[in-house]
């Protein structure tokens, strides 16, 4: 971090992630440069800048989109995402079903989950390169309707064999793919920096939403009418959000340039180097001095889109754009410290709703508890409340922990400046993990393990919004790119708890295996006091460096 008094000049440096964000100028202030010329939000006495800055000229610009647009876009992909979800988990309260329709032990339904979430992480590698090249919106719509076919297919596979089955939930985490990775580009597609946690946060709780509501509610379709109904349901749901996006979801993807903030006239230099010039032909910039404010038009400014215009299933296509290299970038991101880093929470924090729906019917459905479909359903109420408290805390709570800090670094935001909640997500999943485990261990009253798993949601809740929000403030310009590698190594490490997770709580008991996973957790979570005090200097190495070159 920076030394406090030191000027704006001597503490900006042209690393990934560091932004001006806070202009704290004024005339009676000469060792801080007034910023007022850039566009701005006023909170209380703080002015905030946008950042990025929205295009001057043109009115195509996302950013420059009403509120209500913007929300309308983002309510899609929270949808999009959320059915996605649950087409994972919804299975739990049927586990036992299943596996006595197919005649195959618990594990191996266990295992068909896992085939979705290898093929979910490893198929967005096929699709993100298409969402850089040709924009988010072909594949928001190509990825929902197939999902739909999916799910049509399990409800007819769900009667029919076992291989059959397994091959369907294949092809769904295939097809459901882009949602742990699309939906946050659009993220940072339409919204600004200072904006960003809470809506990561609304992201993150809408797939573990998913994964929590869609156990709880499949449970009773599943004992009313059968499993076959809950996935013709879903693909209902589907087709329903296929249709709101057609209308209401235009394409979020900008490849014009945009004014670039900047304490001096350097930066702009590099920043252009880093920025190819894109195939617009309007090109605008903001040199970095308020006083020296310079348009470059080279042509008159676009005019505004239709509704009509809007609905075009690609109108975006990036000629400067090589698949192949979008391609090996999520590759490439793994020599990056801070993409592997937030890869490794987010993975670990997710998990534990893989351990959890692949546990309830092993854990509540025999004695003592003896619950049926829909009780076992009714326990995910716990995990869904303890995600709306970690959004709470990590989204709005942690924006403003950090615009606190930004203040006091004399208004530079360092993305490291969020990492302190991190903590709590440690502290929170450990205790929630313990709860469980011990309560559940020594057969106490059911509500111990839910309270448990409550708590345990929390933190990971926290956990996994707050990885991804550093990661893609770091890097903002790859942020579909860093999206894949997250998605890719979680879905591995989800991958192996299907494998293994029924057969080891069978062996050891669950109070051991929860023990050894939390512990496991609070190791990488303690790795976030390293990234907070040296998280500046590995980012201008990655810089120095340049690995995507």
């Amino acid at each position: 971090m920076a030394r406090m008094g030191d000027t704006i000049e001597s503490r900006y440096d042209a690393v990934p992630g560091t932004e001006i964000l806070v202009d704290q100028g004024s005339e009676n202030n000469k060792t801080t440069p007034d910023f007022s010329a850039y566009q701005h939000v006023t909170r209380g006495d703080a002015r905030i800048l946008l950042v990025p800055q929205p295009s001057l000229a043109d009115p195509n610009d996302p950013l420059r989109w009403s509120k209500w647009k913007k929300w309308l876009v983002f309510a899609n992909g929270l949808l999009y995402a959320f059915n996605g979800a649950v087409t994972g988990p919804m299975m739990a309260g049927g586990m036992l079903q299943l596996s006595a329709f197919f005649s195959r032990p618990l594990a191996d339904i266990t295992y068909s989950n896992g085939a979705t979430l290898i093929c979910q992480g490893f198929g967005t590698l096929l699709w993100m390169p298409l969402a850089v090249k040709f924009g988010r919106r072909p594949v928001y719509l190509s990825s929902a309707f197939l999902m739909g076919i999916a799910c049509v297919w399990l409800a007819v596979a769900a009667e029919k064999t076992y291989p059959v089955f397994v091959l369907a939930r294949t092809f769904l985490g295939l097809w459901e793919a882009p949602i742990e990775a699309i939906v946050p580009s659009t993220v940072t597609d339409i919204f600004y920096l200072h904006e960003r946690g809470e809506k990561v946060s609304i992201y993150g709780l809408s797939v573990l939403g998913g994964n929590e509501l869609g156990p709880l509610v499949s449970a009773y379709i599943i004992q009313a009418l059968s499993m076959r109904w809950a996935f013709f349901i879903v693909a209902m749901f589907i087709g329903v959000n296929v249709v709101t996006m057609f209308f209401f979801m235009p394409e979020t993807k900008f490849t014009a340039q945009r004014p670039v903030i900047r304490p001096g006239g350097d930066g702009l230099r590099e920043r252009r180097e880093a920025n190819p010039k894109s195939s617009s032909e309007h090109r605008e910039m903001i040199e970095g001095s308020p006083t020296d404010v310079a348009l470059d038009i080279e042509a008159p400014s676009p005019a505004k889109r239709t509704f009509i215009q809007e609905l075009a299933f690609c109108s975006v296509i990036d000629h400067d754009v090589s698949l192949w290299r979008v391609f090996r970038r999520p590759f490439v991101l793994l020599a990056y410290p801070t993409v592997l880093w937030a890869s490794l929470v987010y993975g670990m924090s997710l998990s534990w709703n893989v351990i959890l729906g692949s546990l309830v019917a092993q854990l509540f459905g025999p004695p003592p508890y003896n619950f049926s479909s829909g009780s076992q359903g009714l326990i995910f109420i716990s995990p869904l409340l303890g995600s709306l408290v970690g959004t709470y805390l990590c989204g709005p709570i942690a924006d403003q922990v950090a615009t606190f800090f930004t203040i006091r670094n004399n208004g530079i935001r360092e993305p490291e400046m969020r990492l302190p909640t991190c903590l709590v997500a440690a502290l929170l999943t450990f205790l929630g993990a313990l709860i469980s485990g011990l309560t559940y261990h020594y057969q106490t009253h059911w509500s111990g393990p839910i309270v448990g798993f409550g708590v345990l949601s929390t933190g990971a809740q926290m956990g996994a919004t707050l990885s991804m929000s550093y990661a893609l403030d770091c890097h903002i310009e790859l942020s579909a790119e860093i999206m894949v590698t997250i998605s890719c190594l979680k879905s591995a490490v989800a991958w192996i708890w299907t494998w293994c997770i029924n057969d080891w709580v069978e062996a050891n008991g669950l109070l051991v295996v929860f023990m050894v996973i939390a512990s496991l957790n609070v190791v990488v979570y303690g790795s976030t006091l390293g990234f907070y005090f040296w998280g500046k200097r590995v980012r201008l190495w990655i810089h120095e460096k340049r690995f995507m070159r």
